[in-house]
């Protein structure tokens, strides 16, 4: 084969210099084109010519094992070695695009050491698929390596819960209403041990292009994780979203840690407390719900009377913009009169 490129090298300098001398002598031009004539025939002539050369032939991988992965990058292309007739290699030689062979790693012979595992394949028992696919008239006599070897990891499984995330904004006097629902709300994960082990969630991830006034359900693509398979791939996410309405209600002061020898009055005895809430919940809410409370702990001088300050020990979730007044009340301490 080497002997043909030569030869088409010489013929093609050849051709330069006789189209430069052309341009300084058009007297030639008659040997020129009987020089042309002669090199083409020669041309043709040499690529009935019997060459033996060596092409690389590209491959890849598929069909794993089950629960197994590739681990690390297989060689990716072959050498073969050819004989056939110059006009059946040159297309070979001026880079025809070769299809990848498509190798069944499952069908490969299994090797263990330790914990790492192994397939490889004789390449001289996948011979015949190699020469299936050359030109006809070709004749494979090797292929180089003599063994095709792939690393392969066992695939791990776990189920991991799936975490939403998104920047929610609302119009105005509209919020969530209740906590965001996942379906399903975890997944399962398979892949290198080494890799799944160290996953704990995975996240469902989408940007919001207008303020929300609705409730919200969309399907979402789980944000992947290189060299993980995660099932199933997507989720349905659901927020909730109402309008929300202001409420007043007022709440009893109660009173904490006070001595058995002391009894307490408060004043005011009770605090007026303002909330925005899902108006379908409007009603649902009660002073019952809340608990408000003074602590003779926390007093901050030792005189009688004294302000103590006002703490909500209780609310029910959900509600916003909480405010109350007053946020100190006075305090009159009495000694219980002795049995």
């Amino acid at each position: 084969m080497q002997q043909l490129k030569n030869n088409i090298k010489n013929w093609i300098e050849t051709v330069k210099k006789a189209v430069r001398s052309i341009k300084q002598n058009r007297d030639l031009l008659a040997f020129v084109l009987f020089l042309v004539l002669s090199i083409g025939l020669w041309f043709l002539n040499a690529l009935r010519k019997e060459y033996t050369t060596t092409i690389s032939y590209p491959v890849k991988y598929e069909n794993f094992p089950k629960d197994y992965i590739l681990l690390g990058e297989p060689q990716d292309k072959i050498d073969l070695k050819i004989k056939s007739l110059g006009y059946s290699i040159l297309p070979y030689y001026w880079g025809k695009i070769l299809n990848p062979e498509q190798l069944n790693v499952s069908s490969f012979r299994r090797i263990k050491q330790g914990n790492k595992y192994g397939a490889f394949v004789l390449t001289r028992d996948i011979s015949k698929d190699f020469s299936s696919k050359l030109s006809n008239g070709i004749e494979l006599l090797e292929i180089f390596p003599d063994t095709l070897f792939v690393s392969l990891e066992k695939k791990e499984r776990k189920r991991v819960a799936v975490k939403f995330e998104a920047d929610l904004f609302f119009e105005q006097q509209y919020y969530q209403s209740g906590n965001v629902s996942l379906k399903p709300d975890s997944v399962e994960i398979s892949g290198p041990a080494s890799l799944v082990d160290s996953v704990t969630f995975v996240s469902a991830k989408f940007e919001l292009e207008e303020a929300l006034r609705d409730s919200l359900v969309r399907n979402v693509s789980i944000k992947g994780i290189d060299k993980l398979e995660i099932t199933p791939s997507r989720v349905v996410v659901d927020i909730p979203v109402e309008p929300f309405t202001q409420k007043n209600l007022r709440i009893p002061v109660d009173h904490l840690n006070i001595p058995d020898s002391l009894s307490l009055k408060s004043f005011p005895g009770v605090i007026n407390i303002t909330f925005t809430v899902a108006a379908s919940r409007y009603s649902r809410i009660n002073a019952q719900d809340f608990s408000a409370i003074i602590d003779y702990n926390q007093r901050d001088t030792k005189g009688l009377p004294d302000r103590l300050k006002v703490r909500l020990l209780q609310r029910p979730s959900g509600i916003k913009n909480v405010t109350y007044s007053p946020l100190f009340v006075d305090c009159l301490f009495e000694k219980k009169a002795k049995k």
